[in-house]
This record gives C-alpha cells, structure tokens and sequence, in this order.
C-alpha cells in the first residue's frame, strides 16, 4: 500500500498553510474581529475554499492559534538549544520577553489569542496544551541544569520551572516593566538559579 501523499493532499496542505497565513497577517492588522471575507479576499480565494479548509471562522483562529504557538515556540526553542541548563533557562526567558516586547503584529496577535482563550472553549484547550509544552520544556532545561551543575540541586525541579515561567508570563502582560527593572529581575533570576 503506498502511504506517500498524493499531489492533491499536497497542494491542499499547501493552500491551507497559505490560508494561515494570511489570516496571520489579516488579524494582525486588523484583528480578530475581521471577516471571513476579508480573509479569502487577501487570499484570492472564495469564502466557500476557506470553509473548506477550516468549516468555520472559529476553525481559521484555532488553526491560527496553534500555528502562532508553533512559531513562537520555534523561536525560544533556537534561543535555548545550546549551552548548560541554566544557559538554555536564561535564554528561554529573556528570547519569550525580547520577542512579545518587540511589539510586532505578530506578537500583538499572539497576545491578543492568548487573551482571547478565556472567552473560548477551543482556544483555551489549545492554550492548556501549550502550556503543558511549556512547562515540560522549562523543566528540563531545569533538570538538565541540576544534572550539569549549573542549577542547584535540593529543588523541585517543575516548581522552580513553573515559578520562572510564572514570572515571564507576569512580565508579558501590562503594563510592561522598565528596562532597568527588567536587569534587575534578570539578575536576581540568575541568582536565584546558582
């Protein structure tokens, strides 16, 4: 039996990425309030080949969603691939705090999704799971770091996780703290970790 995909599965996935990314940029700019409409327009796609792909507005923010997450995950990921525990640690901290700060339309988006998954069922089942993946990914840069001594042993290592990345989400949110106070934080962070 061949499993390979057929050049139509392809082409599908491919638009639907297209899809997505356009609504990126679409909500973004203008929100998530914008129409389905407008989505397929700056697509050049009918509104019926965006119901095909995602059966509902809802389905084009979820799969906006995950995508967001997918890519910002991505990039912290890169930041805090390489060095000893307490290095990736630090690196994931202050990549998630230099990229929501940087203000672009991606970020705003991204905020605004999170924000928006209290006041929906499948955005918050998306955010839960990213969480979860966050907290496993903070904790083993914390593991890793007790193994190769640069975090102290003698702590929970998924509590200290969840007390670092308690304090980022905290640091996203506004109002934004200064710069001077933000040093500060990172360096009684270090501190903390030694």
């Amino acid at each position: 039996m061949n499993t390979a995909p057929t050049s139509r599965a392809v082409a599908a996935e491919a638009t639907r990425a297209r899809l997505i990314d356009v609504a990126i940029t679409r909500f973004a700019a203008d929100g998530l309030e914008t129409s389905f409409d407008l989505v397929a327009a700056d697509a050049g796609v009918s509104k019926g080949a965006l119901y095909h792909h995602f059966a509902s507005k809802q389905g084009l923010v979820d799969a906006v969603y995950r995508e967001a997450i997918q890519r910002h995950a991505a990039r912290v990921v890169a930041a805090s691939s390489t060095g000893t525990g307490r290095e990736r640690l630090l690196g994931l901290v202050s990549s998630s705090i230099e990229l929501y700060s940087s203000s672009t339309p991606f970020y705003q988006l991204l905020s605004r999704l999170h924000d928006a998954g209290s006041r929906s069922p499948s955005l918050a089942a998306i955010s839960e799971r990213s969480q979860r993946n966050q907290l496993d990914y903070f904790t083993a840069a914390v593991e890793r770091g007790q193994r190769d001594g640069s975090i102290r042993t003698g702590l929970d290592p998924e509590a200290l996780a969840l007390l670092v990345r308690a304090s980022v989400l905290g640091l996203l949110v506004p109002p934004r703290v200064s710069p001077q106070l933000l040093s500060r934080f990172t360096t009684l962070l270090e501190d903390l970790l030694q």
